[in-house]
This record gives C-alpha cells, sequence and structure tokens, in this order.
C-alpha cells in the first residue's frame, strides 16, 4: 500500500516540522520471503488516552519492545534519556519553546500508530531516567497528547 513519513514535532517557530517538507509519501510491496509476524517481544508498551503502561517493568539491557496502540485516536512514543537533573517537566517546558538545548537526547521511539496498530523497536537501555511522549494532536481538540498529559518519566535501575 502506499504510506506516508510525517513528522509532527514543532519547529522553535511553532509551525510542525511536516509544513516545512518533513513528509514523505512512499509505497510497501510485497516481499514473498519476508516473515509475515513481528519477531517475539519481551516488553509490550501499550499507548492508550492518554497514558503509557509497559506490560512489565522497562530494565537496563537489551529488549525488544512491542509499541501497540490501545487507544481510540492516533498515538506515537518519543522516547528521550535525559540528562543527569533534568526531569519530564524540563522536558515539557523545552518542548513548547524548543528553545536552548534540550534536557535529554532522542533514544528511540514510534511514529504516529492508527488505533490497533502496533510496531516493535529494539533498544539497548542503559540506568538513566527517560521520558515517553506523544506528540500527535488530539482528535479533539487539535492539541498535542502531552498536553493532556500523555508523558511519563520512567527511571531504569
Amino acid at each position: 500500500g502506499t504510506y506516508a513519513i510525517v513528522c509532527l514535532i514543532p519547529s522553535s517557530d511553532g509551525m510542525p516540522h511536516f509544513a516545512k517538507g518533513m513528509i514523505k509519501a512512499f509505497t510497501v510491496v510485497p516481499d514473498p520471503g519476508a516473515p509475515m509476524e513481528l519477531p517475539e517481544a519481551d516488553v509490550v508498551l501499550s499507548l492508550t488516552d492518554y497514558d503509557f503502561t509497559f506490560s512489565q517493568p522497562l530494565t537496563a539491557g537489551p529488549h525488544r519492545i512491542l509499541v501497540r496502540n490501545d487507544g481510540p485516536q492516533i498515538h506515537e512514543v518519543y522516547m528521550a534519556k535525559l540528562e543527569p537533573g533534568k526531569t519530564l517537566a524540563d522536558f515539557l517546558a523545552w518542548s513548547e519553546t524548543l528553545e536552548g538545548p534540550a534536557p535529554g537526547a532522542t533514544f528511540s521511539g514510534v511514529a504516529p500508530l492508527a488505533p490497533g496498530l502496533e510496531n516493535l523497536v529494539t533498544v539497548n537501555v542503559t540506568p538513566g531516567e527517560y521520558v515517553l511522549i506523544c506528540y500527535a494532536p488530539d482528535s479533539a481538540d487539535g492539541k498535542p497528547h502531552f498536553a493532556h498529559g500523555m508523558a511519563k518519566q520512567i527511571t531504569i535501575s
């Protein structure tokens, strides 16, 4: 089928990246030799209105995380590892303006998923503080889901 890659993250001027050209259409064709199922995951991350729920605590080390949208609208997960001493509040405040250095570094994530869809990410988690944020716009008011509380800080030890 035909798909699109779209970046919903806003620039420092408030305009989303896709409005500045960060959007691309592509076509997926069948590969008869490709596996029909995703590899087995050891952790499931459920996205709902407006929360992130792990099937078990995320620990340090390598993981295959199945990210599943169990909500009624589009959701995504952006994962960042926080700089020492920084918090989710710091990251959210920075997300509003994108001014100055980010209080954390991009770690992983999954682009927006329609309800019922899933994706698999392979990560190697190191100890520290992480944030999970959904930047997808809400279907009711257009605000990013993090404005509705879909943001979480987790500690990996």
